[in-house]
């Protein structure tokens, strides 16, 4: 082709019609070659399963500690002090 020549959107649109088709016909799809392998999920242990549960709960109580009954955050309190709360809470549990 000449550097000079232009596609039409209609032509451009044909070309990448017949570019699809012969991937696909060659047995591979444009879903196919674009996922990677997801690597294989590992089991979490029970003790980290526990202590996932008692921070779940730590920070439901030091969220209902540091916020006003409208959801925003109490004069002075910061996530941070939320979350600090929270890990004192769950050494506690």
């Amino acid at each position: 082709m000449a550097r000079d020549m232009m596609l039409t959107p209609d032509e451009y649109m044909a070309l990448m019609r017949l570019l699809t088709s012969e991937r696909e016909s060659e047995g591979t799809s444009l879903a196919d070659r674009d996922q990677t392998p997801t690597p294989p999920v590992r089991k979490r242990s029970r003790s980290a399963r526990a202590s996932d549960k008692k921070l779940s709960k730590a920070f439901k109580e030091a969220n209902a500690r540091y916020r006003k009954k409208d959801g925003s955050l109490r004069s002075g309190r910061t996530q941070a002090d939320i979350a600090t709360l929270a890990h004192k809470l769950r050494k506690k549990m």
